[in-house]
């Protein structure tokens, strides 16, 4: 009896102990294959990283660094080798804008780490593809000509046939108002509704509005942010056109839209007739056409045009705006601004010249966005 309960008792200290190896064994196993999912997760978090700084690297450069299957970019990322390299399928969007409309990148990056169950060095390929678009940074047009100032900040006299209008010359886009404020006390006073003496005088500019939607539209959300950003931006580029003086030069074209600063005195001379873009005309800017005032002559600009910390826009002859207009101020600036519109000048909302401003803005600022389309092994 006492041999048997010693054979019985030695044969389950056997067999315990055979569990107790099994059972150290599976945790062992199991925290081997959790440190590997581990690991491939943080090789996986590195690939991305390094899909992150090609995209850096693409706007960096202007899109000049192109690493190949075959000459791939090698990077080691917190000890881990990492091998990319990507492909550009350009968008069949043709034209003008085609840069706005998207091409697709493919990014094929690889990395390698010690499986700790196997002892061997292994890989992960992940392929990302992403739409690659130009940022522009330019805002939407809210109106034909928006007044990002309070009441204080501004006055306002139209005359002759002058005419701000809101209805979509392209005709492919719904009217907006022919102009957006920021208070009531604004909208008042270009009416002339402010002062009953003015209004009786004939200081209501009602009739040089036009619009299917609004003639006056009070937005309180009305800012100059971030387009004051936009405008310190452009001025730091060696691209930019500074008009001044007589100035014979291209103002852009259809195809190739530009930047241009008015900051001080210029006439636009040599027969210039037509513009494209973003203009700014910024503290002491004057823009005169033929000898005339502000902006004035027979010339069209289409885009974005944007007083920032100016004092005056006059207008006479039969200068015209297509796109937007856009007065607005820096922080800590009180200059007063005059808007004296006479003639036949025309402020013209069109929806389609708001792609001539933004194609000037990202062929000067070169940045992309990068939109993820999908991700794969």
């Amino acid at each position: 009896m006492g041999r048997a309960m010693l054979i019985i008792s030695a044969g389950a200290v056997i067999v315990i102990g055979i569990i107790q190896v099994g059972i150290q064994g599976q945790r062992e196993g199991i925290t081997a294959n959790n440190a590997v999912s581990a690991y491939e997760t943080e090789i996986r978090n590195k690939a991305f990283t390094a899909a992150q700084i090609t995209m850096e690297r693409i706007n960096e450069s202007g899109g000049s660094w192109h690493p190949t299957k075959s000459s791939p970019w090698i990077e080691e990322i917190d000890g881990d080798s990492i091998s990319l390299y990507y492909n550009l399928i350009k968008s069949t969007s043709t034209g003008a804008f085609s840069s706005l409309q998207g091409d697709t990148l493919e990014i094929y990056a690889s990395s390698w780490y010690q499986n700790p169950l196997t002892n061997k060095k292994e890989s992960i390929d992940i392929i990302t593809t992403y739409v690659k678009t130009a940022m522009h940074f330019v805002p939407e047009f809210q109106s034909a000509m928006s007044l990002a100032v309070g009441e204080h900040d501004f006055s306002f006299a139209a005359s002759g046939s002058a005419l701000i209008s809101g209805n979509d010359a392209s005709g492919t886009c719904p009217s907006k108002p022919a102009m957006t404020v920021r208070d009531e006390g604004s909208a008042d006073k270009i009416t002339g509704a402010d002062n009953f003496v003015e209004w009786l005088s004939g200081g209501d500019n009602s009739e040089h509005f036009e619009s299917d939607s609004a003639a006056i539209a009070v937005d309180p959300d009305i800012s100059y942010e971030p387009v004051d950003e936009l405008v310190a931006r452009l001025a730091q580029m060696n691209e930019v056109v500074k008009v001044s003086g007589n100035y014979k030069g291209s103002m852009g074209t259809a195809d190739n839209p530009g930047v241009f600063f008015v900051e001080d005195y210029a006439k636009l001379t040599g027969g210039i007739s037509e513009g494209y873009g973003i203009m700014v005309v910024r503290t002491n800017g004057e823009l005169e056409y033929e000898g005339e005032l502000s902006v004035a002559g027979n010339f069209t600009f289409n885009g974005l045009v944007i007083f920032e910390n100016a004092y005056t826009m006059t207008g006479r002859g039969t200068p015209r705006i297509n796109g937007s207009v856009l007065v607005g101020k820096t922080e800590n600036n009180y200059s007063n601004f005059d808007i004296d519109l006479g003639g036949t000048i025309d402020i013209q909302y069109d929806c389609t010249a708001e792609k001539y401003a933004q194609l000037a803005s990202a062929s000067m600022l070169k940045q992309n966005r990068y939109v993820r389309l999908s991700t794969f092994e």
